[in-house]
């Protein structure tokens, strides 16, 4: 009897969907088990998501609230599983690739849509570690990719109930992290420049869709407006300000390279599989697309790549250092690009060594993620974050609270790191009065602090911030110090000081706000 093993072209010209769907899903599962068994402390943007969203507001001191509100709702409902941050971020990675997935069948066909979405999956560092935490950078990557698969499916196939569905996918992107503006700009100028686009603009359905997107953002607007802007200043905001010509023009290179190196697994596999010159591999599966009119070509590429050329025009003209992060969602549509550019007929070979590759990466990168935290505190690293003892230093310290008044702790005062990991872990869920500035939380009063107290918490090595909160409490001086052992051995013990404010002790005629 002669048993036929099946070529992984075959399999692929198969069963190439649930292929790809088995990769997404295994990668979210592991990237989703991996963190929460590997960091001892949730990252320090979810930390913070969690204590902005304690209190309901619409919108807070750095970002949109859609994050906060998501975070506060599931501690709420789950206050000892905050493992489910790690869950969020891999459902937003599974709904940008089923955005993707269907955008990329919708132009290219069944056969090459597949291809565009695995090399999305496994080529674009984006949607590996740096979606494992549940962020605005993360909620920002589905809401990017959505948003361009329902103005596909308003303005070129013409479905005019999707209008509707593009307009709650902006405004909620609007709530979630300015960024997606940047595909709204793209597309609003393309539905302006085409003749589809124009012709849509005739029917009622865009205007009605129009108002409806309108009214759902103008709280957070009404916010903003109320607020002075601060989330929209930390928009634009850069980790170091340039100082001349070559200076910006270097932050844009950089930021530009870093985006290039984030699809480098992207370009090995297109260089392995597809080759280019003489290099091209010997066929193993041939995939033709669906026939591309040059239109739709035309408004693809634009949504792939105007996007990166207005955000370094941005950063040219701020003139600062963009995080790298950044460019989290605006890369949704690379692996159609890279598939539409290799086109229309996909000759591919060296499979074995590719699914080795996309195995790898799937399996082995997110357990590296969580693993090499450890490896840079065994190599020397003085902090790492994801491996920091907030556990104990919070029951230690909600303990010397509890020492010192009858009085639940309701409120810590610090900056987002050291004590943000102290509110956040402390049973008693306290909020946080982040650099004692109650600008940035306007929900604490200074007559709330009078009625309640607080717990101040600081590293003694920190004088900027120790002047900072003397600011508010001119007299403070530590009461003492709290002690937490390494998360390795060998390592410095972490020590941070604290004073506790008991209540009464807070002058409430005190004007409100520091001038620093």
């Amino acid at each position: 009897m002669t048993v036929h093993i099946p070529t992984l072209a075959t399999i692929f010209a198969r069963h190439g969907n649930s292929a790809f769907w088995a990769l997404a899903f295994t990668h979210s599962v592991i990237s989703t088990i991996a963190p929460a068994i590997g960091f001892h402390t949730l990252p320090r943007d979810t930390v913070e998501g969690f204590l902005w969203g304690r209190s309901f507001q619409w919108g807070y001191f750095k970002h949109p609230p859609l994050q906060a509100w998501l975070l506060g709702w599931s501690e709420a409902v789950a206050p000892t599983a905050a493992w489910l941050a790690y869950l969020y971020a891999q459902i937003c990675v599974l709904v940008t690739l089923f955005a993707i997935w269907r955008l990329a069948r919708t132009i290219l066909g069944p056969g090459a849509g597949v291809i565009a979405s695995m090399l999305t999956l496994v080529g674009i560092h984006y949607y590996g570690p740096p979606m494992a935490t549940f962020t605005p950078d993360t909620l920002s990557a589905p809401l990017w990719a959505l948003t361009g698969l329902f103005w596909w499916r308003a303005v070129v196939q013409r479905r005019q109930l999707f209008w509707f569905a593009l307009a709650l996918t902006v405004a909620v992107s609007v709530y979630a992290k300015y960024v997606g503006l940047l595909l709204v700009g793209v597309l609003g100028v393309l539905t302006l420049i085409t003749p589809e686009g124009r012709r849509e603009l005739t029917r009622r359905e865009p205007w009605l869709a129009l108002v409806f997107g309108l009214a759902l953002v103008v709280p957070h607007v009404a916010w903003i407006i109320d607020t002075g802007g601060s989330s929209l200043a930390h928009a634009v905001s850069t980790d170091a300000k340039a100082d001349s010509f070559g200076m910006r023009l270097w932050f844009c290179f950089s930021f530009l390279v870093a985006q290039v190196i984030e699809h480098s697994g992207l370009i090995a596999l297109v260089v392995l599989c597809i080759g280019i010159g003489r290099s091209r591999p010997r066929t193993e599966l041939l995939i033709e697309e669906r026939p591309v009119s040059e239109r739709e070509r035309t408004l693809l590429l634009a949504m792939a790549f105007a996007p990166i050329l207005i955000a370094l025009l941005t950063n040219l003209i701020v003139g600062g250092e963009f995080r790298q992060g950044r460019g989290t969602a605006l890369f949704a549509f690379s692996g159609i690009a890279a598939v539409l550019l290799a086109g229309p007929v996909l000759r591919l070979g060296r499979l074995k060594v590719a699914a080795a590759i996309a195995l790898t990466m799937v399996v082995a990168l997110p357990i590296i993620n969580a693993g090499h935290h450890h490896l840079r505190l065994a190599w020397g690293a003085s902090v790492v974050p994801t491996l920091y003892p907030a556990q104990a230093l919070a029951d230690e310290l909600e303990a010397r609270w509890n020492d010192r008044t009858a009085l639940p702790l309701r409120i810590v005062i610090g900056e987002r790191w050291h004590a943000g990991n102290i509110a956040f872990y402390a049973k008693a869920k306290p909020q946080i009065l982040l650099d004692g500035d109650f600008r940035i939380s306007p929900w604490i009063t200074r007559e709330r602090l009078a009625q309640e107290g607080a717990l101040v918490v600081w590293h003694p090595s920190d004088r900027t911030m120790l002047a900072r909160l003397r600011e508010l409490i001119p007299d403070l001086e530590a009461d003492g110090y709290a002690y937490a052992s390494p998360a390795m051995r060998g390592s410095e013990p972490t020590r941070l000081a604290y004073a506790v404010i008991e209540p009464k002790l807070v002058d409430p005629d005190q004007p409100a706000g520091l001038d620093y």
